[in-house]
C-alpha cells in the first residue's frame, strides 16, 4: 500500500488562509454581511406579518370584504419578498467580484512566485503536479457563495429566530438553548475530522493525478514495459488509497446527516408538543402558533443548510490549503543593490566556493578563479565534475553555497537578480521551449529585439532556413517543450534565445554538441568576435579551449588544472 502525506490542519489556521486571500475585499464582505442580516431579519419577519393578517382575518370574520388593515399587511409581506430578493441579487453581484479577484489573485501569484521559488524548494518538489492545485480556484469560486452567502444568512436566521420565538412564550426558550447544545455538539464534534478527511481525500487525489501525468510524460518508458502492468498496479494502489480516504470522509458526512435527522425529529417532536400544548391551554394563539411554527421550520432549514454545506467548506479550506502550497512556497533572495556595468563585459571572481547538495557530500569544494569583463574561461571535465553546477551559481539561479562570488566587485547575493540576469544570456540543457510564437521564445517579452538581429544570429546557429520554412516564419507558433521539433533544433532555438539581445555575459553548457562541425566553428567565431562580453562555456570542445582566456579543468568537485590553454591542453592527454 502506498502511504500519502498527512498534514496536520486546523479549522482555524484553514479559515485564517481564506481570509487573508479575500480580507482584499473588505468593503464588499461587510456589505454581504449587512445584505444577510437584512435579509434575515426581512424573512423572520414575515411570519410575523402571517400571524397578523390571520388574527385580523379572524376578527373581521363574516365581513363582506377585507379591511383595509389587512389588505396593507398583504402588501408589506410581498414587498418583503421582493425587498428579499434584490437583496440576495446584489449579495451574488459581490460574490462575483470577490470570485473573479480570488481568480486574478492566485493566477498572478503563481505566475509571479513559480520562477523564483527558491532552489532548494524546487528540488523538494514536482512542479507540474504542484500546478494541477491551481484548479482548486474553480472548486472555491463554486463554492464560496456557500461560505459567503448561505452560511451567514442560515446563521443570522438561527439567531434571530430563537430570539423571535422566545417572545412568543419563555417555554421556547428552553427549545432554543436545546437546539443551541446540537448544534455546537455537531459542529465540535464532526468538523476538525471532517476537514482533516477531506484534505487526506484532497492529497490522495492529487496522487493519483500526479501520477497519471507522469504515465502521460514518460508514455514511451511505460509503451515499453507495459507487459509488466506496473503502471496499473501503480495506479491501482493510488486510486485505492483515494478511495479509502473519501469513504472516511463521507462516513464523517454521514455522521452529520443522521445527526441532523435526530436534530430536526428532536426539536420538531419538542415545539410541537410545547406548541399544541399551550394552544390547547389558551397561552398561545392560533396565529402565534401558526407563525411560531413557521420560524422554527426557517431555524430548521438554516440548520440543515448548515450542515449540508459543510462539506462545502471543508473543500474549499482544503482548496485554500492546496493553493498555498505553491504561494508559501519560499521565493529566492535577491539583493538590492542595482547592477550597473561599462558594457564592455562583466567581472567575475570566484573564491573559495563551496556547494554541498547532500549533508557532508560536496559537490564543489574551494574553486577559486577571476575573469576580467570580456575575458572566455572554458571549464572542462569528465560528467559529474561539478561544471554545470559551477555554472548555475555563477548565474544565481543557485544561491545554496559557502565562501564568494563577485560580479563587478559586489557579491553577487547582493545584486538584484533582476537586474542581473537582464544582462546575461543563460543556455542550459534543463531550459525547454514553452507554448507561444517562436519570437516570444527568443525575446521573453523583450519586443525591442527585432526580426534583423534575430535572422542575422539565426543564420550563425543554422537555424535560417528552418525559420523561414515556417508558415508565418518567426511568429509561427510553437508547442510546450518544443513538441513536432528535432532535439538538436529546440536546443538552438534556446540558444538563439541566450545570445541575442547583446548579453554582456553569456554563460552556456555545452553549446557545440548541437551541431557537426561547420556550425560548431560559426558558432565559435561569433563567440570570439564578442569583444565586449564576459563569456563561461562549459565544454570539451577543444577548438574554444584553445581560444579561451582561461583552462579550468574540474575533477569530482576541485580543481585539478587551472591556467592558459598553451599551458593546460597538453597535459589533457596525460588526464
Amino acid at each position: 500500500m502506498i502511504e500519502t502525506k498527512q498534514k496536520e490542519i486546523t479549522i482555524f489556521e484553514s479559515f485564517s488562509k481564506m481570509v487573508d486571500v479575500i480580507k482584499l475585499e473588505k468593503r464588499e464582505i461587510s456589505a454581504i454581511y449587512f445584505y444577510a442580516i437584512l435579509n434575515g431579519i426581512i424573512q423572520l419577519s414575515l411570519p410575523l406579518g402571517i400571524q397578523t393578517i390571520i388574527n385580523f382575518s379572524q376578527a373581521a370574520a363574516g365581513s363582506n370584504s377585507l379591511p383595509v388593515s389587512i389588505i396593507l399587511l398583504i402588501a408589506i409581506v410581498l414587498i418583503g419578498i421582493i425587498i428579499s430578493g434584490v437583496v440576495q441579487v446584489n449579495q451574488m453581484k459581490i460574490v462575483e467580484k470577490i470570485e473573479q479577484s480570488i481568480f486574478t489573485t492566485f493566477s498572478l501569484d503563481f505566475s509571479f512566485k513559480i520562477p523564483k521559488i527558491d532552489s532548494k524548494e524546487i528540488n523538494n518538489a514536482h512542479l507540474p503536479e504542484l500546478m494541477n492545485r491551481f484548479f482548486e480556484v474553480g472548486s472555491i469560486q463554486k463554492g464560496l457563495s456557500k461560505i459567503l452567502l448561505d452560511i451567514p444568512l442560515a446563521v443570522i436566521q438561527i439567531i434571530f429566530g430563537i430570539l423571535l420565538i422566545s417572545f412568543y412564550n419563555s417555554t421556547f426558550i428552553i427549545v432554543g438553548l436545546l437546539l443551541i447544545f446540537l448544534l455546537f455538539f455537531i459542529l465540535k464534534y464532526t468538523t476538525q475530522k471532517g476537514l482533516t478527511a477531506a484534505y487526506i481525500e484532497s492529497e490522495n487525489k492529487y496522487s493519483v493525478a500526479s501520477w497519471l501525468e507522469e504515465i502521460a510524460r514518460s508514455n514511451k518508458t511505460f509503451k515499453i514495459s507495459s507487459q509488466n502492468y506496473f503502471h496499473i498496479k501503480k495506479t491501482d494502489e493510488l486510486v485505492t488509497n483515494y478511495l479509502e480516504s473519501k469513504t472516511k470522509h463521507f462516513e464523517i458526512l454521514k455522521i452529520q446527516y443522521w445527526s441532523l435527522i435526530a436534530f430536526k425529529f428532536l426539536i420538531s417532536a419538542f415545539m410541537l408538543i410545547i406548541g399544541a400544548f399551550l394552544l390547547v391551554k389558551q397561552q398561545l394563539n392560533l396565529g402565534q402558533f401558526i407563525a411560531a411554527e413557521i420560524v422554527i421550520l426557517l431555524i430548521l432549514s438554516a440548520v440543515e443548510k448548515l450542515i449540508l454545506n459543510l462539506e462545502i467548506v471543508y473543500n474549499i479550506l482544503t482548496g485554500f490549503e492546496k493553493l498555498n502550497t505553491i504561494s508559501n512556497k519560499k521565493i529566492e533572495t535577491t539583493g538590492k543593490l542595482p547592477f550597473a556595468t561599462n558594457q564592455k563585459g562583466i567581472s567575475i571572481e570566484v573564491n573559495n566556493l563551496k556547494c554541498e547538495f547532500e549533508k557532508n557530500k560536496k559537490v564543489l569544494d574551494n574553486i577559486n578563479f577571476k575573469l576580467l569583463p570580456g575575458q572566455k574561461i572554458c571549464i572542462m571535465g569528465d560528467g559529474g565534475s561539478g561544471k554545470s553546477l559551477l555554472l548555475e551559481l555563477i548565474s544565481g539561479t543557485l544561491n545554496n553555497y559557502e565562501g564568494t562570488i563577485t560580479i563587478n566587485e559586489i557579491p553577487l547575493f547582493n545584486i538584484n537578480q533582476n537586474e542581473y540576469r537582464k544582462k546575461i544570456g543563460i543556455f542550459y540543457n534543463e531550459q525547454d521551449i514553452f507554448d507561444g510564437s517562436l519570437y516570444e521564445n527568443i525575446t521573453m517579452g523583450n519586443n525591442s529585439i527585432d526580426a534583423k538581429q534575430i535572422m542575422e544570429l539565426a543564420e550563425i546557429l543554422g537555424l535560417k532556413d528552418f525559420i523561414n520554412q515556417l508558415p508565418d516564419g518567426l511568429f509561427s507558433p510553437l508547442q510546450a517543450t518544443g513538441k513536432g521539433l528535432s532535439t538538436i533544433i529546440a536546443k538552438k532555438l534556446i540558444l538563439l534565445r541566450a545570445i541575442t539581445n547583446n548579453p554582456e555575459l553569456l554563460i552556456l553548457d555545452e553549446p557545440f554538441e548541437l551541431a557537426g562541425a561547420a556550425s560548431s566553428r560559426k558558432i565559435l567565431d561569433y563567440l570570439y568576435n564578442l569583444k565586449n562580453t564576459t563569456i563561461v562555456v562549459a565544454s570539451g570542445y577543444i577548438p574554444f579551449a584553445e581560444k579561451a582566456d582561461m583552462i579550468l579543468w574540474l575533477e569530482k568537485g576541485k580543481v585539478k588544472l587551472m591556467g592558459k590553454p598553451e599551458i593546460i591542453i597538453p597535459q589533457l592527454n596525460i588526464i
